[in-house]
């Protein structure tokens, strides 16, 4: 699934390749998923390494990915989306998101080869993104 998807770093690619077989989930379920999950990470700062500035902007563009959906989108747009999504909420994804000064860098990266292999460059967030 991820040979399309440019710009993964080295531990990202072996956690991305289980989350396509994950069933197809609605994109409302989703939403409530990255809602609980930004929720327990902004309770959650109390570490020194924790990173709000990337942790929302990785939530800015998953969101805006969720909106970009069409009603009907397509099973790649749709399991593409999904997997950002999932990537970001891992708890156990490449780095360790509370406790690293790099801990949501890895979300953001795979966020982003998610939006440019869907073409989506104008979404929020995406101004950003050096290149």
């Amino acid at each position: 699934m991820n040979k399309g998807i440019e710009g993964l770093g080295q531990d990202v690619p072996r956690i991305v390749e289980q989350l396509p077989q994950e069933k197809l989930i609605p994109p409302r379920v989703l939403s409530d998923k990255l809602a609980t999950y930004v929720q327990g990470i902004r309770n959650n700062t109390h570490s020194e390494f924790f990173d709000l500035q990337t942790a929302n902007r990785v939530t800015e563009l998953c969101r805006g990915m969720l909106t970009a959906l069409p009603a009907e989108p397509s099973e790649i747009q749709h399991r593409l989306t999904q997997l950002a999504i999932h990537y970001f909420v891992l708890e156990e994804d490449a780095e360790d998101d509370n406790d690293s000064l790099i801990g949501f860098d890895d979300d953001l990266q795979v966020a982003i080869a998610v939006i440019e292999e869907l073409g989506l460059h104008d979404l929020p967030g995406m101004e950003s993104t050096d290149g």
